[in-house]
């Protein structure tokens, strides 16, 4: 009956969804303790990367409370199935509670057993937002009618007591114990700031969903932003690898080689895509996101004032492995988005030509803040003890946890359209995204996850169903199938 619970954390992961705003799933059908405590180690690992780590110890009661009311849920299913009892039935239902406890304490693996072959599962749900943290236990029976009432009972006792002591002197005591677990989060939630609002059990599809809402502390939020400016703020060049900018220099030099033919080379770098935009926007203040009209503009007779070494905006670099996948993931999804845009929103050259530039630089806070000194790391230190921001938001935002808001923040600073500033600033969470922009940020969103799936690094969960859906994308096949034709024709397309 037991699953495989022989797991470590991997912080890397956690890390990781955290940056791209995505959800952390576990799963579990007989919940042993070993999972538990798991699932405890992750939510202490996640609270941590969220700069929350004040809040782990009464989160994880909480957790505790929610997975085991979880499993009795499911218990109780298979329990009432077992004894021919209608669980939506009030004679039924009290009926099988009389000795619910009893029979399945008793005989609790022949019962965990039961609820694995039915299917019932305890999943835990984790995820970032912009301003927000979400803490889910999900499973997936629906409660019944007198099980909501018990619940908003229990809230409602809540407000009797005022501290978890004077509770646990009642269980103690043996004269109100009984379901106590729920009074006891709200009084938990209360210790770290929050309120019932902060709690919420619905049902949904088939599942009982019961929710914590952490809000972001606003002055955590505040120091992410002024560190995450600072650094973009101090950040003047782009890196670019000497190998592409020496085969573009040689491009520009033959007579015989058209701009067309230039522009498709340089479309598959993004650092040589962004030096062209670059002088359009900010030098030459022409408001401009397509690649090919940035090229005329600037005209055959200037490229190589912009694609030179002297250029002050170039930072040569050499070809690393770390480095070039940013490269090799930034064409990826722009060759994607553009697919997508002309198959699947619209037949306009130039619209998915500027799709194309918005998926090359939706990473380009990562990009200019690759292969930053340690005295330039130092210095931020300092700008972090002047302004009392911890050393452990300079950590993550130079894991890029705010990377989008850097990036938004970066095209804004230079000049770039505001529709390319916000792209960037909402390719994460889509749905948030305004009306004007919201077609541009979805596609882009899809391009970053089949990427980021290709690449092995986001599993099909993780992805926005309702985003899914608008691209008719309702099953991990159809999406599977997809990302394989599409990387097919990038394969064939990029050939450096």
């Amino acid at each position: 009956m037991f699953e495989d619970t022989d797991k470590k954390v991997d912080k890397q992961k956690i890390k990781s969804s955290i940056r791209l705003w995505l959800p952390i799933s576990i799963t579990t059908y007989t919940l042993p303790r070993q999972m538990e405590m798991y699932m405890q180690d992750v939510l202490t690992a996640f609270l941590s990367e969220c700069q929350q780590d004040h809040m782990a110890a009464n989160l994880s009661y909480c957790l505790s409370e929610l997975v085991t009311n979880a499993k009795k849920a499911n218990t109780k299913r298979v329990y009432f199935a077992e004894k021919g009892l209608d669980i939506n039935n009030y004679d039924d239902y009290e009926r099988g509670m009389e000795n619910f406890k009893s029979d399945t304490l008793d005989n609790i693996g022949y019962y965990l057993e039961l609820q694995k072959k039915a299917g019932l599962y305890v999943r835990l749900v984790l995820q970032k937002y912009r301003d927000k943290i979400k803490i889910e236990v999900h499973n997936n029976v629906e409660l019944t009618v007198f099980e909501y009432k018990r619940i908003h009972d229990k809230l409602a006792r809540a407000q009797k007591y005022r501290s978890v002591d004077e509770v646990l002197s009642k269980i103690l005591d043996n004269s109100e114990g009984a379901g106590l677990g729920i009074v006891i989060i709200i009084l938990m939630l209360e210790k770290i700031g929050l309120t019932e609002e902060n709690y919420q059990v619905v049902c949904e599809n088939g599942e009982t969903i019961t929710r914590i809402i952490l809000p972001i502390n606003k002055e955590t939020n505040k120091s992410i932003n002024m560190l995450s400016e600072e650094l973009i703020d101090q950040t003047r060049t782009i890196p670019v690898m000497r190998e592409n900018l020496t085969t573009i220099q040689q491009l520009i030099a033959q007579e015989d080689v058209s701009i067309p033919q230039i522009s498709k080379r340089i479309s598959k770098d993004v650092s040589c895509t962004f030096l062209a935009l670059y002088y359009v926007n900010y030098i030459l203040k022409y408001p401009c996101i397509s690649l090919p009209k940035a090229l005329e503009i600037i005209g055959r007779n200037n490229l190589d004032k912009v694609y030179t070494e002297e250029n002050s905006l170039v930072r040569i670099i050499n070809r690393l492995d770390d480095e070039e996948n940013i490269w090799r993931h930034s064409a990826r999804v722009a060759f994607y988005a553009f697919n997508l845009a002309r198959n699947l929103a619209s037949e306009d050259q130039l619209s998915a030509e500027e799709i194309y530039v918005k998926g090359l630089l939706h990473d380009i806070a990562r990009l200019a803040t690759i292969g930053t000194s340690d005295k330039f790391v130092d210095g931020m230190s300092d700008f972090c003890k002047e302004h009392n921001i911890p050393l452990s938001i300079l950590t993550s935002v130079n894991d890029g946890i705010n990377h989008a808001y850097m990036g938004s923040y970066l095209t804004k600073k230079w000049n770039f359209p505001d529709s390319l500033s916000t792209c960037i600033l909402f390719h994460h969470d889509p749905i948030y995204a305004p009306r004007e922009s919201a077609k541009d940020v979805a596609i882009v969103y899809i391009a970053d996850m089949m990427a980021r799936y290709m690449e092995g690094a986001v599993d099909f969960y993780q992805i926005d169903r309702t985003i899914l859906k608008q691209f008719n994308i309702n099953t991990e096949d159809k999406f599977a199938i997809l990302v394989k034709k599409a990387d097919e024709a990038f394969q064939k397309s990029y050939d450096i």
